[in-house]
């Protein structure tokens, strides 16, 4: 049986498409896909002075139950606590005994 209990954060996937705005040019604009509950856990990382003085984004495992007709890529960003996050490793189902969870990796954007 899933363990709804571990699904603790509440996540927004988004992408951005093209709309026209009215003057015969585009904007990109963010859409909801969907938001859900998630579970997220910080990997680790080394603390050592050189990432520390390179700045680098603290990363984020992140599961989320399998739905059918959605499927999370790298293309979309994660909305967690108001803040983007970019998927950054390949979403790959994980077989969890009697259920499924897409798995994947988050950290923030440094561009």
């Amino acid at each position: 049986m899933l363990r709804v209990g571990k699904y603790d954060q509440k996540i927004t996937f988004i992408r951005f498409q093209r709309v026209s705005n009215g003057s015969g040019g585009t904007v990109v604009t963010p859409v909801d896909v969907l938001a859900t509950w998630a579970r997220i856990d910080q990997l680790k990382q080394s603390r050592n002075i050189e990432q520390v003085q390179m700045g680098l984004p603290s990363t984020y495992r992140v599961g989320v139950q399998v739905r059918s007709g959605f499927e999370p890529s790298i293309a979309m960003v994660v909305r967690w606590r108001g803040e983007d996050y970019a998927i950054k490793t390949s979403p790959v189902v994980d077989n969890v005994r009697t259920g499924k969870e897409w798995v994947f990796d988050i950290s923030k954007d440094n561009g």
